[in-house]
């Protein structure tokens, strides 16, 4: 089982090395003494699809003169998907400047969590970091008043059937998504664009996740620092520096040790890591690293942060500062190999963190026990249509 990137295969080494935002010289010397090789181009093609890195690898590659040594068709596919999401984020913007307009018109105050700001500001290019919907942090107080004016502007609280169409969720489903969830059901509107057929926005009231979660975060305080930022014209908002790298780790911990993410298998996502990453190599002189450990202590989300940076560091080197990982480093780290936080007891994994990263087959490793939890609220939401 390896437990070091040098371990893995060549293919998975070239795209952990190609996830990077930036590329130092021993990196690129890496990348090219590794595409000398012989190399398994289906196997690099699925995990680039699966961890939705492709479009980075390509624009590195690229970047380096070495897609001559890309099979064809791998090729083809690599081209191809990196102008699709070129043009399909760029209309996402032009959304975000639409429902801002509004929003700021009204003077609510939302902020733009994840891939949104990162695809703008901090990945190399913007088709590099793909996203499939608008993630937004509200105050769930003015979760009314935000849902109106995204109807207003034509989309629907709802859900898509089989056949594509917006089903308007009842008022049932919509009370049972938010006792349930950290959002409010997703609001949906169809476009003519056939790269971004449907937007849809995400109303998050909460950073972390419902149930058993450890600690607390207040909405309307990261509301209040929020800093505003301007992304392709649009007035917006995004959390300081630091409440948006906790935001990104406490992400990254829910999707990686709720059952409900790692039955999808969306658990152990390489962008995930990358984003932490290049969001800290953005943005080293502007976070106060003394104030995201204090505050993180103060809510008691240290041991969730850690996870985050305990294993960006595991893949990507020094990223996090020693004396930050030491300050938030808990007592009993056998969590950093347990899933199913949800339950009672959580489970311990059986697989090293890179077989769990790369193998879809550790699923099988999730007993029917430990699902019926997270499939009881599923069954029970779609049954109240």
């Amino acid at each position: 089982m390896p437990q070091s990137v040098k371990e893995l295969t060549k293919e998975r080494q070239l795209i952990l090395l190609c996830s990077r935002g930036v590329l130092k010289e021993e990196h690129i010397e890496e990348i090219k003494t590794i595409m000398d090789g012989n190399l398994d181009w289906k196997e690099i093609l699925y995990q680039g699809i699966t961890h939705r890195t492709l479009n980075i690898m390509y624009y590195h590659l690229k970047n380096l003169g070495l897609t001559d040594k890309v099979e064809e068709e791998v090729l083809k596919a690599m081209k191809t998907q990196s102008k699709v999401y070129a043009i399909r984020n760029k209309s996402y913007f032009e959304e975000i400047k639409v429902i801002f307009d509004k929003l700021n018109e009204n003077g609510i105050r939302v902020a733009i969590l994840k891939g949104n700001f990162l695809a703008s500001k901090v990945y190399p290019s913007v088709e590099t970091r793909t996203f499939n919907d608008l993630d937004f942090l509200i105050d769930v107080r003015d979760g009314d008043k935000i849902v109106k004016i995204l109807e207003d502007l034509g989309y629907v609280q709802g859900e898509v059937n089989e056949n594509g169409d917006i089903i308007p969720s009842t008022r049932k489903q919509k009370m049972l998504q938010q006792l349930a969830s950290n959002e409010l059901q997703e609001c949906l509107k169809k476009t003519d664009n056939p790269f971004t057929p449907m937007f849809q926005v995400d109303l998050n009231f909460d950073v972390l996740w419902k149930g058993n979660c450890p600690c607390k975060i207040d909405t309307p305080e990261l509301l209040e620092r929020a800093i505003e930022v301007d992304i392709d014209g649009a007035k917006t908002l995004i959390l300081d520096y630091e409440d948006f790298l906790i935001q990104l780790a406490c992400h990254l911990y829910k999707e990686a040790a709720l059952l409900h993410w790692i039955s999808d298998l969306r658990d152990l996502k390489i962008y995930k890591f990358a984003d932490i990453l290049m969001f800290v190599e953005k943005f080293s002189d502007k976070i106060n690293w003394d104030k995201l450990v204090s505050f993180s202590k103060r809510v008691g989300c240290e041991s969730i942060v850690y996870y985050a940076f305990y294993y960006v560091n595991l893949m990507y080197g020094e990223v996090i500062p020693e004396n930050v990982m030491k300050e938030l480093e808990p007592e009993n780290k056998d969590y950093l190999d347990e899933y199913g936080i949800e339950n009672e007891k959580p489970s311990k994994w059986q697989f090293d963190f890179f077989t769990r990263m790369f193998e879809t087959s550790r699923v099988l490793d999730v007993s029917e026990e430990m699902l019926s939890n997270t499939k009881r609220f599923w069954d029970t939401k779609k049954q109240s249509t």
